[in-house]
């Protein structure tokens, strides 16, 4: 049951799947599936980037691919479940096309949401608390506007493999690389003074935590390579998920309460 006042909300990030899947992808895809018709029992579905490992519009075409994933979301569109969008440095160009097909607003960049009575910034997470240095590089061009008009000079062929390349260092952060990552999003958290957000998501990372501190929040998804993570929003409440290893959302719960608050 959908309540104005209390929605409900999934977050999820950094699938990285490819234009052609082999059959080890072909699992984690079909659960994505899964994941995507659940999601059209909720008030929204947040993609925060990187769902898909390469996309990129020429003026007169998009390459071929992703078809079952984007009648996944046909579904869950049709369903009511307004779908947002922002770009992770693998999928920012597909911004344009998600805008016309899923009525998704803005760029592709981050952008704040109203759920309930919480104000949720939406960011993919590149350049806050990134431990990889090739994305960071990657990320200076995929997001400039100089870098996509040079980008559609290349052949397709030779953007999917440098592409491919990249997605190589799409890996989950190491035990190490998980504290540093921790310390440093305690830290920025700290650095934070009457933000225009009450709860913060991320994807990027990989690693999944939740920090609190002086009212606000900041999230990290799983992402869904080795794991298959995603956030809950519901009543108020935020929280780190796994689809596999964690029972299914009770939907019919929503509006149970009127609390604002979010927690692990």
């Amino acid at each position: 049951m959908r309540s104005k006042n209390n929605p409900v909300a999934l977050f999820v990030a950094d699938s990285h799947f490819h234009l052609r899947p082999d059959a080890k992808e072909r699992v984690r895809l079909d659960r994505f599936l899964e994941f995507l018709e659940m999601s059209s029992q909720a008030d929204h579905l947040i993609l925060l980037g990187d769902i898909f490992d390469f996309w990129f519009d020429y003026p007169h075409f998009r390459l071929k691919g992703y078809e079952e994933l984007l009648q996944g979301l046909d579904q869950v569109k049709a369903a009511g479940t307004t779908i947002h969008f922002v770009g992770g440095n693998h999928d920012i160009w597909a911004a344009d096309y998600f805008r016309e097909r899923y009525n998704t607003s803005g760029d592709g960049q981050p952008q704040t949401i109203q759920i309930g009575s919480t104000r949720v910034q939406l960011i993919h997470g590149d350049g806050i608390l990134s431990h990889d240095w090739l994305y960071n590089s990657f990320r200076r061009i995929v997001r400039n506007r100089y870098g996509i008009l040079l980008g559609k000079t290349f052949h397709p062929e030779i953007l999917f493999k440098i592409s491919t390349w990249l997605s190589g260092t799409s890996r989950n952060a190491t035990r190490d690389e998980a504290l540093t990552m921790v310390t440093r999003a305690e830290e920025w958290l700290r650095r934070q003074h009457n933000p225009a957000w009450d709860l913060l998501v991320i994807g990027h990372v990989h690693n999944p935590f939740i920090i609190q501190g002086e009212g606000l929040t900041l999230a990290a998804l799983a992402g869904w390579l080795d794991n298959e993570g995603y956030g809950l929003f519901q009543n108020g409440l935020f929280q780190l998920r796994d689809f596999t290893r964690d029972p299914r959302p009770d939907f019919q719960a929503a509006g149970s309460n009127d609390l604002d608050r979010t927690t692990q």
